[in-house]
């Protein structure tokens, strides 16, 4: 029993230690402007702004990565976070999904940011700038809203 325990306390310090050393290689910053959000969508300044300051870090191409996404572990969960982010909205990539897509997109994006899933509250924790007011929350609802219906109409 006790050798067991401590073959099992030797795999966990060793797995520390692997994922401490290691470093993963961080997503892709570089992007296409032709297939990027304002390539054909007009944004109005204001939420541009706020898409910038609280979605694209992880969200986009444009990840501003941190003083702290040099250490090995926060390496790995900052770049796992930002894989799963793309995976989910890529805003460098907005032109590639097809209109009905873009859409729904833009449906979760309010619907997510007015019940404060969005950004999450870990990332608002470290970036206070990416917290949203409820002007910033009325103005994207508003642009996304329009947005979508003109894309639900037809609208490419």
């Amino acid at each position: 029993m006790r050798a067991r325990q401590s073959s099992i306390a030797a795999f966990v310090v060793l797995a520390i230690g692997a994922a401490a050393w290691s470093r993963p290689a961080l997503p892709d910053t570089t992007g296409d402007a032709s297939i990027a959000l304002t390539a054909r969508t007009t944004v109005p300044p204001r939420v541009m702004a706020t898409l910038r300051r609280a979605c694209f870090d992880c969200h986009s191409n444009e990840t501003r990565w941190p003083w702290y996404s040099r250490l090995p572990l926060a390496a790995h969960l900052l770049a796992h976070d930002v894989r799963e982010g793309r995976a989910q909205l890529d805003w460098s990539h907005w032109e590639e999904y097809n209109r009905f897509d873009r859409a729904e997109l833009l449906d979760k994006v309010c619907d997510r940011a007015s019940h404060g899933e969005m950004p999450p509250w870990p990332y608002r924790l470290v970036h206070r700038d990416a917290s949203l007011t409820a002007i910033d929350l009325r103005e994207l609802c508003e642009w996304a809203q329009g947005e979508s219906a003109r894309l639900a109409q037809g609208g490419s």
